[in-house]
């Protein structure tokens, strides 16, 4: 089992911004409340003893119910892989990477240098990819299946994802109907039911509609909560359209949904595994475009992930994606803000490595990009350690003096390795060997990169029986498609 990187040494808020912010959540859950769409939501929360007006279908939920949730919710849990080796120890202010996100509607062709409509191969060649890179921990969708009807896709999706990568899974669905086909997939893949119950793999991402409603979208947490899945409530407003133009606003109000989520996952079933995952998007006001690689964006995810230490809560937030168009330079640097930034606050699952172009297309070039820069990040957070050994002063005072190199010391080969950062895509190379080797930019690296990973077989093995059981999953959900498509 992997215990993540440990991060939260950044403060973006002192404790007396905290409190306000939380304080005011609470009055807005309140006084205030969230509009229900669903008459299925409206009804596990009035039986759950919070104030419904079932005229208006506004829900306010008294500070207490908040309070019991929070406590209800577990601190920590493990969130499982096909392979126990993958596992992930979520708590706050551990710190993880994953690709993807909810599924994008392209994917980026290096050959024609820029995006295309994806098919299912391309699912399940982004899927492949993540499950091979070292430092993506857990995997969502890097693009779409649009080679199929719309009501189909999420189905050829989940069969790419369970098939394809023994790391945890994060996915959306679309509504109830499809949650209870998200499971169906998850447990074939898994050898069964028990088997899932026991190690689930994948967490439901559900959201509500800023502001302050909630949809049918969200009854899938009925399901899911059944079947002992972790369920993740991310509200995704854009600042100054869906939420208030300053940042403390929007964290009000983010922070409020996402509590909400949390009271509707505790009154579903007590105990259920709920991950905080409040997004911070800002509009750009000259083009009304979602700016995934904003400063204000980047502060925000912090302020949340100090939020969610304040619970005490697993976070989830973007990082990794960007708004630049091509995995360049503008990319990287992007990338590298919201992941580092993500790292040092403590935001537990940083998501969206590989996207692109404010979630319109995924690059699995960039995905290699941003596997990389989590190696740099993970040196980065394992600090300097000060011991008499790693002081050095023997070393200095008898072995070396006032000259001689340190190259054939003892203390240098015991230390070296641990101490130096080794990249593995950012060559180091002297300009001769760079142009010896063909003046390659570092896109062509990390595709060439990606051919080489594909070209090999990719060991995801299923369990027995497991690879007819999507297979008959898979075939159903498509016979129900078209029923199960009012959902969407």
């Amino acid at each position: 089992m992997k215990t993540g990187m440990i991060g939260g040494s950044l403060s973006v808020l002192n404790d007396d911004d905290l409190w306000r912010i939380h304080s005011t959540s609470l009055r807005l859950l309140q006084e205030h409340g969230m509009f229900s769409e669903s008459d299925l939501i409206l009804d596990i929360f009035k039986k759950g003893g919070a104030q419904v007006d079932q005229s208006s279908r506004v829900v306010r939920l008294p500070s207490e119910m908040v309070e019991a949730a929070l406590k209800s919710a577990p601190k920590s849990f493990v969130l499982c892989g096909r392979d126990p080796e993958m596992d992930l120890l979520l708590e706050a202010g551990r710190i993880y990477f994953g690709m993807g996100g909810t599924p994008e509607p392209n994917i980026y062709d290096y050959d024609l240098n820029g995006p295309r409509l994806p098919s299912t191969a391309d699912m399940v060649n982004c899927t492949r990819l993540a499950h091979t890179l070292p430092n993506m921990d857990f995997v969502m969708t890097l693009c779409s299946a649009r080679d199929v009807p719309p009501e189909q896709s999420y189905f050829c999706e989940y069969d790419a994802l369970f098939r394809n990568t023994t790391k945890p899974i994060i996915t959306t669905s679309p509504g109830r109907g499809y949650t209870a086909k998200l499971i169906e997939f998850a447990a074939a893949a898994s050898g069964g039911e028990e088997a899932l119950r026991r190690r689930p793999t994948t967490v439901l991402f559900t959201q509500p509609v800023s502001p302050l409603r909630i949809s049918r979208y969200s009854e899938g947490m009925i399901e899911a909560a059944a079947a002992g899945l972790p369920i993740m409530t991310s509200p995704g407003p854009m600042m100054g359209a869906t939420s208030p133009a300053t940042l403390a606003g929007t964290l009000v109000q983010i922070n409020a949904e996402a509590l909400f989520g949390l009271v509707l996952a505790q009154l579903i079933k007590p105990g259920t595994p709920v991950i905080y995952a409040p997004h911070t998007g800002v509009m750009d006001m000259a083009t009304a475009q979602c700016t995934y690689g904003s400063a204000e964006q980047t502060l925000a995810r912090a302020a949340v992930a100090q939020l969610s230490l304040f619970y005490h809560l697993p976070s989830f937030g973007l990082g990794g994606g960007v708004e630049a168009k091509l995995p360049d330079a503008e990319a990287a640097t992007q990338a590298t803000q919201g992941m580092l930034m993500n790292a040092y606050a403590g935001l537990t699952l940083t998501q969206c490595l590989g996207t692109m172009a404010s979630g319109l297309y995924g690059s699995m070039e960039m995905a290699v990009i941003c596997d990389e820069i989590v190696l740099n990040i993970r040196r980065l957070l394992s600090g300097i350690l000060v011991n008499e050994d790693t002081l050095a002063y023997d070393v200095m005072t008898k072995e070396i003096g006032y000259s001689g190199s340190y190259l054939d010391k003892d203390h240098t080969a015991r230390h070296f390795r641990k101490e130096l950062y080794f990249p593995k895509l950012f060559k180091r190379q002297s300009v001769d060997q760079w142009v010896a080797a063909g003046r390659k930019s570092i896109t062509q690296v990390a595709h060439e990169k990606v051919l080489a990973i594909l070209a090999k077989p990719t060991p995801a093995p299923l369990p027995p029986g497991a690879d007819q059981a999507l297979a008959d999953v898979l075939h159903r959900a498509i016979n129900d498609a078209e029923k199960l498509s009012t959902e969407m």
